[in-house]
């Protein structure tokens, strides 16, 4: 069971629609493993956080010429991705730095 739940883990953070595939391999999988859980938790916090993220400094950069503003952010998102999806392949739990352990207790709504 530990491969399908690292296989789960895997999925989610490939764009939105893995993610949505990884959530209805979840509901199916028996037992359901912590760890697709946890990953699943963490996967969709970066997405919205590049989502919402990027759209509100997108705002500000054309306001104010920020535009190198937008740029970083796009870095540090994939950085904290890469982060996850290395955590993932390693079927390690272990929060993203930052933001990890905030997802990890607000995002409880994914079970």
């Amino acid at each position: 069971m530990e491969t399908k739940g690292k296989t789960i883990a895997l999925i989610s953070y490939i764009t939105f629609i893995g993610w949505i595939i990884a959530l209805i391999l979840r509901q199916n999988e028996r037992p359901q493993s912590e760890l697709s859980r946890y990953h699943l938790r963490q996967a969709f916090g970066i997405q919205v956080l590049a989502y919402v993220g990027s759209w509100v400094l997108g705002w500000i950069a054309v306001w104010f010429n920020f535009f190198f503003i937008v740029r970083i952010f796009g870095i540090l998102v994939f950085v904290l991705w890469l982060i996850g999806l290395i955590n993932a392949i390693k079927g390690e739990i272990k929060p993203i730095p930052f933001v990890g352990d905030f997802f990890e207790e607000n995002l409880t709504f994914i079970k």
